[in-house]
């Protein structure tokens, strides 16, 4: 029983995730004219790098993960999803010139961040 709760709220997740890459991406397509410069360098995501981790020592396998969108000026999106057995916690950080944007990035982070650039 336990167990059919579980799938049911990972899948739950996986789907709160998905429509949240989807809210950001039409974020950036929905920019106002005066805002066109932002616009036209936002709109074009030319790094995509996917990292898989084990942040935690008691699960089993990389079922967490970083998505990292930039552009060419290595600004954009970074997404990541911390898998647990009791809980799946999603937090999505912006991205500017290869650095958090006033935000603190954990070392899997910058890692993944600097693997999209170099890609």
């Amino acid at each position: 029983m336990s167990q059919n709760i579980l799938l049911a709220l990972t899948i739950i997740n996986f789907l709160g995730f998905i429509y949240l890459l989807y809210l950001i991406l039409t974020k950036f397509r929905r920019l106002s004219p005066e805002n066109k410069q932002i616009s036209e360098t936002a709109g074009r995501i030319e790094k995509i790098k996917l990292v898989r981790f084990n942040p935690f020592d008691d699960v089993g396998g990389d079922q967490s993960f970083i998505l990292v969108l930039l552009n060419k000026e290595n600004s954009g999106i970074l997404l990541t999803s911390l898998h647990h057995r009791s809980f799946t916690r999603i937090y999505a950080k912006p991205i500017k010139n290869g650095q958090g944007d006033n935000i603190t990035l954990s070392k899997e982070e910058k890692s993944a961040i600097l693997k999209a650039i170099n890609s």
